[in-house]
């Protein structure tokens, strides 16, 4: 794995610690979606919030099976980092990343149009841990024809490109904001 993707699973692994115990567990994970879910607005037995708690419960068995433990352990960076990676080359773009798109749409899309709009990429972002000024700064990148949205196909790209790219350069390294606290936490 190259020293870029290295760093952008690390950038993920900080997103998903949730209590910053150095460690990712199910637990952080659950957390996690119910952030989201309440980012979105949506009830917790509505269809967006139990996806996304779908989406984030098969992520965690893939990345668990990939390390061949059970769900009920922990993963420090390196584990989380080498589970990610092999996921995707295990299960490809198609299974294991591109459904997380759609959920996104259709979890934060509050008023229908297929798109996030700043406010709605914003709240996403938000349920990460990701401030306002840097999901500001993503939204600019990855809103690449500058209509005020984010489409699914630019959304895919900024998903694609954060996961598979090798390119230093590529809007999609901001899709969770700035790599740089991953540089700084890895180096």
């Amino acid at each position: 794995m190259n020293s870029l993707t290295r760093t952008k699973l690390q950038r993920r692994f900080e997103l998903f610690d949730d209590d910053r115990d150095g460690r990712v567990s199910k637990a952080d994970y659950d957390r996690l979606a119910v952030r989201l879910a309440e980012a979105s607005d949506s009830e917790p037995d509505s269809d967006p919030a139990q996806r996304l708690r779908q989406e984030y419960d098969e992520g965690w068995l893939r990345m668990c099976k990939q390390l061949g433990r059970g769900t009920d352990t922990s993963m420090n960076r390196e584990e989380f980092v080498d589970a990610w990676h092999g996921v995707q080359e295990a299960y490809g773009f198609t299974t294991s990343i591109l459904p997380i798109v759609d959920t996104v749409i259709a979890a934060m899309d509050r008023n229908g149009d297929g798109a996030l709009d700043v406010q709605e990429f914003t709240r996403w972002l938000a349920a990460y841990g990701v401030d306002q000024a840097s999901a500001l700064e993503a939204f600019e990148h990855l809103d690449r024809d500058h209509d005020g949205l984010i489409r699914r196909d630019e959304l895919t790209s900024a998903f694609e490109e954060f996961f598979l790219s090798t390119d230093a350069s590529a809007p999609g390294n901001w899709l969770y904001g700035p790599l740089a606290s991953a540089s700084a936490a890895a180096g």
